[in-house]
């Protein structure tokens, strides 16, 4: 039979195993024996104090993880500040497995310690957002860094660039046209690798094109491709990207148009006539 004095050389030797297993197999009883119930709520306390402490031995914490079970199967009663300093110690103590210390550290999210797990984890993972189909849908968002500044740039890498997009949405008014497409999206890079040279197969996947036209109603396939030169492409360096941007599309038997103003004052309506005359060129 389970006397107090049997509890509390246990707790003297923080012998907590054997402690959880008493409390386990002897709920009972120690509910009908008062005595038995002070030296169980001394154990609870004195592992709340050490908990408190951030205690993190192994053994230690994987006890506070049974108490928590004892406690939500009405074995103990634990007060809601016992229960929050165990869920946060054992949070702490599994910060090397940041999922699971979440889950702790979640049930109290307004702990300073909890904070600071649940600021981890919110960086390291995202954030799952509520939806009006979550049970099917998972929807997640980042977490924005405190010291982040706002790095977003514009599609276009200049004016220029954007009056010749508006042009092209108004010749292919029913197609799609992106600006800055990567090569490696718009073309298949097993079917040409083998007549590209090294220098050209890591050009491949470093270059992008100016413009795609794109047929929405065949699975976004691109028909047409454009690269709006400048001064810029005179130099010996462009001049050796460009030659090998030609050769991959020509490989993938692509047409890539090259458009260039030789006079500055060239307009958006300008630009919009040269590319119906190739679109009627093509048709």
């Amino acid at each position: 039979m389970i006397n107090q004095e049997n509890i509390y050389q246990l707790l003297q030797k923080e012998n907590w195993t054997e402690l959880i297993g008493i409390f386990y197999q002897n709920k009972d009883l120690i509910k009908k024996d008062l005595l038995l119930q002070t030296a169980s709520e001394t154990t609870i306390s004195v592992m709340v104090q050490k908990a408190m402490e951030l205690e993190t031995d192994s053994d230690f914490v994987e006890n506070l993880g049974q108490l928590t079970l004892l406690n939500a199967g009405h074995f103990i009663k634990l007060k809601p500040e016992q229960d929050e300093a165990i869920n946060v110690a054992i949070a702490n103590a599994k910060i090397d497995n940041l999922s699971l210390a979440y889950n702790y550290a979640k049930k109290y999210p307004d702990n300073e310690v909890s904070k600071s797990i649940i600021t981890k984890y919110h960086k390291e993972f995202p954030k799952e957002i509520s939806n009006s189909s979550k049970n099917r849908i998972l929807t997640t968002e980042n977490t924005l860094d405190e010291n982040g500044i706002d790095a977003r740039k514009s599609m276009f890498n200049s004016y220029q660039e954007s009056e010749f997009f508006v042009a092209l949405k108004r010749v292919f008014d029913t197609y799609q046209v992106y600006p800055n497409v990567a090569l490696s999206n718009v073309i298949e890079y097993d079917l040409i690798k083998n007549q590209l040279n090294q220098t050209e197969r890591n050009f491949f996947f470093k270059s992008s094109i100016d413009f795609a036209v794109f047929e929405p109603f065949k699975n976004y396939y691109p028909i047409y491709f454009f690269e709006l030169d400048s001064i810029y492409h005179d130099t010996k360096e462009q001049k050796e990207k460009d030659k090998m941007k030609d050769k991959i599309l020509s490989l993938s038997n692509s047409k890539l148009y090259r458009i260039r103003k030789r006079d500055k004052t060239v307009s958006e309506a300008e630009f919009e006539e040269i590319i119906r005359e190739i679109r009627k060129l093509t048709e």
